[in-house]
């Protein structure tokens, strides 16, 4: 019975034996499983700590001076590698058991996205400055600017068509006393003439003998002709034998008569041609002043529709918090009102039509004249004659002389008569402030001359500055190398603020600078942009020039300045002028911010000159005389800047502006974020020796790992491969390879 039983137990055995050796199998392979598994996070974790260790080692620097992070100068390979042999290290006992026991076969390391890349540079200031950019530049900047916007406004949009209305003014009038300057000279043309009619006029001519006096008149020729007659009879009817007795007087008289048609021929031509010349340009000069009247009338039309506007509207209307909502005080009422004035400038179409057909009429009148003229060559060409009529002589040279004495009369003679003199005085009585404004504009000039020549002085600093001109032949090296870096052409830089001579001119630009100001702000508030966040880095981290050392300039604009200014000229002390202009010497930029600073406060006080001169009536002597105030003030402001280093905003609104305040809005105007980014990394470079375009932002480290396996390597080779892993089994060890990424 026993023995028909062994072989059931036999059969169980090996399947026993077999279950037992499945579930070994299959134990072992979840072991080595689960010793994979633990293995590729372990492996993950030593890869991303060791590459944080690497990007630990950041230039300390580039950090303390200007807030940025950068890989450092150590061998990232070498941290790497440090990092994963110690934390691979085996422990000392000789009895312990190391469940995971990784061994390092490789690792890599790739440095990446440079610091002196435009895109990784922005990204760095942004962190720096997300915060705090915004917050100081709206209670800094726009609070104090916000409460000036509606009365910059109506003080831009007026100097922009008063501006615009004066010159056209200027040239209308300026073409309205060349139409009557031509008729005056046109008229002059024929005084000539009556002093070959008669000496005077007289209504009646006597007769005279022949050659009781020399005949140099058409009257003198008719006073003559009967005695000549009568004696060239006389000698005519005298026998053959007998000598003529007055051959003299009368080849005399002939000759004389003969010189006075000629003369009278002669001028009447000459003075019908240059009359008709002048009164032609006469109506092209009264065109002219009808075109540019026309012209006033459309910039008149367009003015309350300027698209410049809009920035002031904007930030008018913004919401900045803590600030009350701006109320549209008098002074833009005060200054908008003077645009409501501009009427006054238009002449009429009544006195254009008058003034047109005056120099028709004077046409007309000198026609008449000339054929009197005409009347009187005719009967004078009779004077040659034994059959001519003396009293047609007189009459004519009666009727002649009467005829242009009334023509001369009318005018060319000065005198209330005048008909020329009578339209000029219309005309003056839209002239009535010119003078006043001449003067004004006069003063003007010569304020700006003054403005002028501290630019000049400083410009002249050039020669005594030039031991720093190596600095910024390096310094231009490295933005120009920083520009071809990021691929940008290097072309294109600010060519600086000219100083206008004209005074009209320089207030135009003045406001243009203000109204790209405000709309740059009006921009920012709409949200905050890469390039805020830039300008405020530029003007947190880099040093500006110290303008105390103008001081002296700007009281004496005719004195020399002290080698104190020059010390001033490096590099190191004018960084963020720098940055906002891009001169590579060392007076560009200082010159530059100089004159838009005096821009800004001459459209300012400009804007308050409005307001302090409404009451003075023409439009255009306000705008003169606001001008000149606002150029004296805004001298004055520069000198109080250069002493002080700041100066109120303006004299309705008590609130301090600095110099480093002016170049922060100056960076906003001069909007160029990929020029202004490489000047500040040619900057940085410039300062610390360090190349941002061979720092690393960046890293990416792969770490090979590998595992001896406990069982049955070939299955988990044959799974691994089933299932896609990248990783491999070689031999009976165990690789995974892992990725770590770290930025700054």
């Amino acid at each position: 019975m026993f023995a028909r039983k062994q072989p059931e137990n036999g059969s169980v055995s090996v399947f026993l034996i077999m279950i037992l050796a499945f579930i070994f199998a299959f134990v072992a392979l979840f072991i080595d499983y689960a010793r994979i598994a633990a293995m590729k996070v372990q492996s993950e974790r030593l890869a991303h700590a060791a590459v944080r260790s690497v990007m630990s080692s950041y230039d300390p620097e580039l950090l303390e001076r200007y807030g940025l992070f950068a890989y450092g100068e150590q061998s990232g390979d070498q941290i790497m590698a440090s990092v994963l042999n110690s934390s691979m290290e085996k422990g000392l006992r000789s009895d312990s058991f190391n469940v995971l026991p990784l061994e390092l076969d490789s690792s890599g390391l790739e440095m990446d996205r440079m610091l002196g890349e435009y895109d990784i540079f922005n990204r760095e200031i942004g962190e720096e400055m997300k915060y705090k950019a915004p917050i100081d530049f709206t209670l800094e900047i726009l609070s104090k600017f916000k409460p000036l916007s509606s009365s910059m406004k109506e003080a831009s949009d007026t100097v922009d068509v008063l501006r615009k209305l004066q010159k056209l003014y200027d040239k209308r009038e300026a073409a309205l006393d060349q139409m009557l300057d031509k008729q005056k000279k046109a008229a002059q043309s024929a005084s000539g003439i009556p002093g070959i009619l008669m000496s005077s006029y007289s209504a009646s001519i006597a007769n005279e003998s022949l050659g009781s006096s020399r005949v140099t008149t058409v009257a003198g020729t008719a006073s003559q002709y009967d005695d000549y007659v009568s004696k060239a009879k006389e000698d005519a009817n005298r026998a053959e034998d007998e000598k003529p007795q007055y051959s003299d007087e009368i080849d005399d008289y002939l000759s004389n008569s003969a010189d006075v048609l000629s003369r009278l021929g002669g001028k009447q031509s000459s003075t019908a041609e240059r009359h008709n010349k002048l009164l032609q340009e006469a109506r092209e000069a009264w065109q002219d002043a009808y075109d540019q009247n026309e012209r006033m009338k459309q910039v008149i039309a367009t003015s309350e529709n300027r698209n410049e506007s809009a920035g002031y509207d904007e930030v008018a209307g913004g919401s900045i918090p803590g600030i009350s909502p701006e109320a549209t005080g008098d002074d833009s009422v005060t200054i908008r009102g003077l645009r409501g004035q501009t009427e006054k400038l238009l002449l009429s179409e009544n006195l254009l039509d008058d003034l047109r057909s005056e120099i028709d009429h004077q046409l007309d009148e000198f026609r008449t004249v000339d054929r009197s003229i005409s009347g009187a060559v005719s009967a004078l060409s009779e004077a040659s004659g034994l059959n001519g009529s003396s009293s047609s002589m007189k009459d004519a040279a009666i009727s002649a002389r009467g005829s242009i004495d009334a023509y001369l009369h009318s005018y060319a003679e000065t005198g209330s008569a005048n008909k020329l003199d009578q339209e000029a005085a219309r005309l003056e009585q839209h002239r009535a402030s010119d003078k006043e404004r001449k003067e004004k504009e006069k003063q003007s000039k010569a304020k700006l001359k003054d403005a002028a020549n501290i630019l000049e002085r400083i410009n002249e600093l050039h020669q005594k500055a030039k031991g720093y001109m190596e600095e910024y032949k390096t310094l231009q090296t490295y933005y120009d190398e920083s520009l071809a870096f990021n691929k940008q052409l290097a072309d294109g830089d600010y060519h600086g603020a000219d100083m206008d001579n004209d005074p009209y001119d320089a207030g135009k630009s003045a406001m243009n600078g203000m109204d790209g100001l405000y709309g740059s702000m009006a921009g920012m508030m709409s949200g905050i942009k890469d390039e805020l966040l830039q300008n405020e880095y530029a003007a947190l981290y880099f040093k500006h020039f110290d303008i105390s050392s103008l001081k002296d300039a700007a009281k004496n604009p005719q004195g020399v300045l002290s080698d104190a200014v020059v010390d001033q000229l490096s590099v190191n002390n004018q960084e963020l002028e720098y940055i906002v202009y891009g001169f590579h010497n060392p007076v560009g930029n200082v010159s530059a911010a100089y004159a838009e600073i005096f821009a800004s406060r001459l459209a300012i006080r400009t804007m308050e000159g409005f307001v302090k001169n409404s009451g003075l009536g023409h439009p255009l002597l306000v705008l003169a005389a606001a001008l000149l105030y606002g150029i004296e003030m805004a001298i004055a402001d520069m000198i109080t800047l250069c002493e002080t280093g700041s100066v109120e905003l303006s004299s309705y609104i008590k609130v301090k502006i600095t110099y480093r305040d002016y170049l922060r809005l100056f960076l906003l105007i001069h909007s160029n974020n990929q020029k202004k980014m490489s000047r500040m990394l040619a900057l940085i470079r410039f300062n610390t020796g360090i190349n941002p375009a061979e720092r690393a932002t960046y890293a990416s480290g792969e770490v090979k790992v590998g595992m001896r396996l406990w069982f049955l390597p070939g299955v988990i080779k044959m799974i691994g491969y089933a299932g896609g892993n990248p990783d491999e089994v070689e031999g009976n060890r165990y690789y995974a390879v892992k990725q770590a990424d770290y930025s700054y």
